[in-house]
């Protein structure tokens, strides 16, 4: 007779490996998080984007804003995907990775077409463009066509 509950190993946050123990991955990424986003803040310190009265203010703000983002970066980049409940054993195998490789080989073509003929229409006029704001067309170019092909791949199936 089955109780209907399992003794899954896995858990929500997972875990790492490390020292031959494995710990949860969080009891790493919060401090290390935490860490990296009060550095982050003694930055803008160091490079004056946080000056005047206010500067510590600003800087704890601005630490307290990319906390969240170091700790799930860095959860990310330790976390055993095995350790994970509900994680596909092999990501690779899944049809939603086999939509984003063709879309991605996809978008890289669009990206290498459209920025060649870009540059020829710019030699030719000779018109001069920024080039932050060339570069800048040129990731939003990939990222755009990245996901209107994604989409379209899924769309078919």
């Amino acid at each position: 007779m089955s109780t209907g509950t399992e003794t899954d190993p896995r858990t929500r946050w997972g875990r790492i490996r490390f020292a031959g123990r494995r710990l949860p991955a969080m009891a790493l990424a919060i401090p290390t998080g935490l860490l990296l986003a009060v550095g982050a803040g003694a930055l803008t310190l160091w490079t004056g984007v946080a000056a005047g009265e206010q500067a510590l203010f600003i800087a704890g703000v601005f630490a307290l804003v990319m906390s969240w983002g170091f700790v799930g970066l860095v959860w990310a980049l330790v976390v055993d995907r095995t350790s994970l409940r509900g994680a596909i054993d092999k990501p690779d195998d899944s049809i939603e990775s086999i939509w984003m490789d063709a879309a991605m080989a996809g978008a890289f073509r669009d990206t290498i077409m459209l920025t060649g003929l870009g540059l020829a229409i710019l030699s030719i006029t000779g018109y001069e463009f920024d080039t932050v704001w060339a570069l800048t067309g040129v990731i939003m170019l990939g990222f755009f066509s990245t996901w209107v092909r994604y989409l379209m791949a899924k769309k078919r199936g």
